[in-house]
């Protein structure tokens, strides 16, 4: 049997052995942050109407970090984007400052605006997410028993960057961390420092698909600025790049839960590629490959090791493009350790591709979802 047929059966095999432990795993886990979450926001609100969120459901956006932690976006209801004006191109690149335009807006969030030129009232990611915390924080200790079931459940005042993160423990189970993420939809929102993607030739996305992606527009994220800006909020795609994901291109699905569970069981290191970067570099891979037919099931073998082969050079470069703002590097916060154990992993998968999948267990976490 040739090379190609033989690796195409060890990689069918790696999917039949352990896809659907991984998969189902996954399911459970966010099954279970709904029940975690949803009454949690729903007391909040309570508490403060303004502080009003999506409940989590199956089509939430959420980052898996690692198997025992998820970062959750919390989808504000009741925002006017029509009312916020994006002041895009700032630096570092991918983030955004959000002026309230709107009378109603700035009389509603100005409490959220610190010190900022009242004639420019700025709505501050880092002021939003304290107020989100001391409020999460009384549910979480004021009713503890309401929203735990069989796992106690923490506000983790430990973590970095002011990050909303609760710690889900039970008995004789790996603590679990959940970081809450508030996130503003603005749908129909470009950004300029995406206009490059806007603009270059339709390739593998249509025009009329990509006129689709456009229109579901970016939503304005409180995650930490690498400038320790409390006022600038992150540009993200998550309704684009789900789209995206979503198309048929033959075994691309497959080759991304390879990956994931590859990458995802590489114990080494705590630090782990989370799954938007994984993501982001399959659809790399697709841009050079951007024809269905360069996915069939005859190729899956090829397409995986070009998903390994970029992944290893992306790991020695120390970076990966986003797809929508090709001047972010998704890597550049990650720590030079963590990058040269992840690439000593990729190394010896490549080194005998074959023998790695026919010989690799998958770790079986029991956490306490």
């Amino acid at each position: 049997m040739s090379p190609v047929p033989k690796m195409n059966v060890a990689l069918e095999s790696f999917v039949k052995t352990h896809a659907d432990h991984f998969v189902q795993h996954r399911r459970r886990m966010l099954m279970a942050i709904e029940k975690i979450i949803n009454p949690l926001l729903a007391e909040v609100k309570k508490i403060d109407a303004k502080f009003d969120f999506e409940l989590i459901g199956p089509n939430s956006f959420y980052v898996v970090k690692s198997p025992t932690h998820v970062e959750v976006l919390l989808i504000f209801q009741g925002i006017d984007p029509e009312e916020i004006s994006i002041e895009d191109g700032q630096t570092p690149a991918g983030f955004s400052l959000a002026r309230l335009t709107g009378k109603r807006m700035v009389s509603r969030w100005k409490f959220c605006s610190g010190n900022s030129n009242p004639s420019k009232v700025y709505l501050s990611a880092k002021i939003v997410k304290e107020k989100l915390f001391e409020l999460v924080k009384r549910v979480v200790n004021d009713e503890p028993n309401e929203h735990e079931g069989k796992a106690n459940i923490a506000v983790n005042e430990a973590g970095d960057d002011d990050t909303i993160s609760l710690l889900v423990s039970g008995h004789d189970a790996e603590p679990f961390s959940l970081d809450l993420v508030p996130a503003i939809p603005c749908p129909g929102r470009w950004v300029f420092s995406a206009h490059a993607w806007k603009s270059k030739p339709a390739d593998w996305v249509n025009r009329k698909l990509k006129e689709e992606l456009i229109r579901s527009g970016i939503h304005l994220v409180a995650r930490p600025s690498p400038r320790k800006s409390g006022y600038q909020w992150q540009i993200d795609f998550p309704g684009p790049m789900r789209k995206l994901l979503e198309l048929d291109m033959g075994c691309r699905t497959k080759c991304l839960l390879i990956l994931e569970i590859i990458m995802e069981n590489m114990q080494p290191c705590k630090e782990r590629c989370d799954s938007f970067q994984l993501e982001t570099l399959v659809m790399c891979v697709t841009e050079k490959f951007p024809i269905k037919s360069f996915w069939s099931d005859e190729k899956l073998t090829n397409r995986f090791l070009d998903i390994m082969k970029e992944l290893q050079r992306c790991l020695s470069e120390r970076s990966l493009s986003h797809i929508f703002l090709p001047n972010v590097n998704l890597f550049r916060d990650v720590d030079k350790l963590a990058l040269d154990s992840w690439e000593e992993g990729v190394q010896k998968v490549l080194k005998d591709p074959e023998k790695f999948l026919n010989t690799f267990e998958l770790f079986k976490y029991t956490t306490s979802l």
